[in-house]
């Protein structure tokens, strides 16, 4: 099979986080497994720390005095000879002018683009545009990240596309390793930006609150990530209302070092995800997944991808039902086997559908019939 040159390039400048999140940990797992080089070309935002874990990834910055896509347009202009699979990321308007230049001077080259959707966000796509039309139909490759929108896809935009689930790099996490269930806690672990309206965190809080006093052992519940104002008030009005839930309620603040918060996946038993939306599962999932937590989602498009259709975890469909929310989560701290259980079967699922090492390998395929294709006479 072919090697090829490969470039990301995102609608919006990349954030050091960023680069270990799915629109980059994909490509980089990509160009491990097929890739001759990799360019991560964006405008800087600050340093960035995380660039040590992608040995062999490259970062070019654009000048500071363009906007960031006419600044990467102007690049791909000079440097698409360099680039023989270009990644994007989400059905943008914003990459319309540069997925144009590249086709017009790379008619060989490959865009591979990841949705990074969900069915409302897809669904409000201006097909009818023609401009935007004939971008999708610049892009050899596309995929999805849950079944239930593959199927919504197809039927809508009569064409193929891919499902490529948001995985897991494996190298990144050798701590996960050696995870034993025996190490871990009763702790309900959430990770995310908390109060935000996506990842409607007040939902886990109440779910929380109100299975509280039916729990036959203590339950801790666990917040990681940067707090809204709003969910400050929240989590304040419930603690001063109810004092006995305050031993019982962590805040973190937002954890940077990636060591300290893999420590809360060892500890944690269940791993909450309360979201009104998501792209696909969010990196937290897959990173709670491999270090055996159960999951308990509400009804996001990759719900039943996430739980394996409730076979690994637990679904509560409505994203505004804290009663349902608090059911599952009481249900799950209630059923000790089926945690026990289900650490060793998350994991299994995980590495037989999530792994990015062998996902690469089937984008791997795709990108080299693209080839196979071009060459029939």
């Amino acid at each position: 099979m072919s090697k090829y040159r490969m470039s990301m390039i995102p609608a919006y400048p990349l954030e050091n986080v960023q680069l270990l999140k799915d629109r980059v940990i994909f490509p980089y797992a990509c160009y491990r497994a097929f890739g001759e080089s990799l360019t991560l070309v964006t405008k800087r935002t600050g340093e960035y720390p995380y660039l040590s874990f992608l040995e062999g990834a490259r970062l070019e910055e654009l000048p500071e005095d363009q906007p960031h896509m006419e600044a990467a347009v102007h690049y791909l202009s000079a440097h698409s000879g360099e680039i023989d699979l270009l990644f994007l990321f989400g059905a943008r308007g914003e990459y319309m002018e540069l997925a144009r230049t590249y086709k017009s001077l790379r008619p060989d080259g490959i865009i591979y683009m990841k949705l990074d959707s969900n069915i409302d966000w897809a669904n409000a796509l201006p097909l009818f545009d023609e401009s935007f039309a004939a971008f999708l139909r610049s892009c050899d490759i596309i995929s999805c990240e849950a079944r239930r929108l593959q199927a919504f896809l197809y039927k809508k935009w009569q064409r193929p596309v891919d499902y490529i689930p948001n995985g897991v790099y494996y190298p990144l996490y050798p701590e996960a390793a050696d995870v034993r269930f025996e190490d871990k806690e009763n702790i309900i672990l959430t990770v995310g930006r908390l109060g935000t309206a996506q990842k409607n965190t007040l939902l886990l809080l109440y779910a929380y609150a109100l299975a509280f006093p039916e729990l036959k052992e203590p339950w801790d519940l666990v917040l990681v990530g940067s707090v809204t104002p709003e969910f400050q008030e929240d989590y304040n009005e419930l603690c001063g209302r109810f004092p006995v839930l305050a031993p019982h309620i962590h805040l973190t603040g937002n954890i940077s070092d990636k060591q300290k918060l893999y420590q809360y996946y060892k500890r944690a038993k269940i791993f909450a995800l309360p979201s009104r939306l998501e792209g696909g599962s969010p990196n937290v999932f897959s990173e709670a997944a491999i270090f055996g937590c159960t999951v308990v989602t509400t009804g996001v498009d990759a719900a039943d991808d996430m739980t394996d259709c409730g076979r690994v975890g637990r679904v509560s469909p409505d994203v505004e039902d804290f009663e349902g929310f608090s059911r599952q989560l009481l249900a799950l701290c209630q059923d000790p086997a089926y945690l026990a259980r289900n650490f060793h079967d998350m994991r299994a699922y995980m590495q037989e559908f999530f792994d990015y090492e062998r996902l690469a390998q089937r984008l791997h395929v795709l990108v080299d019939v693209q080839q196979i294709k071009r060459r029939r006479p």
